[in-house]
């Protein structure tokens, strides 16, 4: 009975992940339709840097890119020019520089709530930077980077990343995901704690045998 019943867990476990990629697809499309260039990005990278290894974050973020290019030609009739394509590009590279930025970001904060805001911060700081960089080489027009456009997309990165979040609790508490995933910014830091009483015991041994 043990092959069977472990046969039967891994269906079901293989079938909640098929499920939570599914669902992250899902969101991934809607948000492309929705919001077009604006597609929150940066909230995308900040869940995916902790809530998921790296390979998983990547993974996920350049999912959600290729989605929102793929809506983008084949469904809101982006133009297909070569600074369209570039944008498209510059966007892509962005995502995963932001993804970087907040899994730097998620490393170095110790309190939860503020951790989860340094790292939303951190990574749409990156998006941004690069996307203005990238306005060096690409045309674009002088209102894309104004403090109004600037702030819009930081208010649609804030919500998206606050629905993104209730979606992602939602699927722990059902079990389709594991809870032990890398949403451990208190995780990282007790782990810090451990460490150090770790080698501050290490040390009294050695001072206590010398």
């Amino acid at each position: 009975m043990q092959p069977t019943t472990f046969f039967g867990r891994g269906v079901v476990q293989s079938t909640k992940t098929a499920l939570w990629i599914a669902l992250i697809v899902a969101s991934s499309f809607l948000f492309s339709f929705i919001f077009a260039c604006a597609t929150p990005l940066a909230a995308v990278a900040c869940l995916a840097a902790v809530t998921m290894s790296r390979r998983q974050a990547f993974a996920w973020v350049s999912v959600a890119w290729f989605a929102n290019q793929t809506v983008g030609y084949l469904a809101l009739d982006y133009p297909r020019t070569w600074d369209s394509f570039g944008w498209g590009a510059a966007i892509g590279v962005a995502a995963l520089l932001a993804t970087v930025g907040a899994q730097v970001a998620a490393r170095i904060s110790v309190r939860p709530v503020v951790s989860l805001v340094a790292v939303f911060v951190a990574a749409f700081l990156v998006y941004e930077g690069t996307l203005f960089a990238a306005s060096a080489i690409l045309p674009s027009g002088a209102e894309a980077f104004s403090l109004p456009s600037v702030g819009l997309i930081l208010w649609v990165n804030a919500l998206a990343l606050s629905g993104l979040f209730v979606v992602y609790r939602v699927a722990v508490a059902i079990g389709l995901i594991a809870s032990e995933v890398r949403l451990s910014l208190q995780d990282a830091q007790d782990a810090s704690a451990i460490n150090v009483g770790h080698y501050r015991s290490h040390r009294r041994d050695v001072r206590y045998k010398e």
